[in-house]
């Protein structure tokens, strides 16, 4: 959930942006399964500026779990 919270509060500096992919780097030895990651990365987007993006995992042999960039779509301004 904190790598939600990361690019939920990146996407607030961008106001109206929304995420559209989350890059990980993911270590063999982080104690995190990847196939667990990818299971319930949509379930903890949704209500989120995450909703309907991408995780894109980087595997590793160390033992990180580091969130390495933040791949935002920017509102589009609506004139009237």
């Amino acid at each position: 959930m904190s790598m939600i919270d990361i690019a939920s509060e990146e996407a607030a500096r961008h106001v109206g942006a929304r995420v559209t992919a989350l890059h990980l780097k993911l270590g063999a030895l982080s104690g995190v399964v990847k196939e667990a990651l990818n299971f319930s990365y949509e379930i903890a987007c949704q209500g989120t500026a995450l909703e309907g993006s991408q995780l894109v995992i980087e595997e590793t042999e160390g033992q990180e779990l580091q969130v390495v960039a933040i791949e935002l779509e920017e509102a589009e301004e609506l004139v009237t």
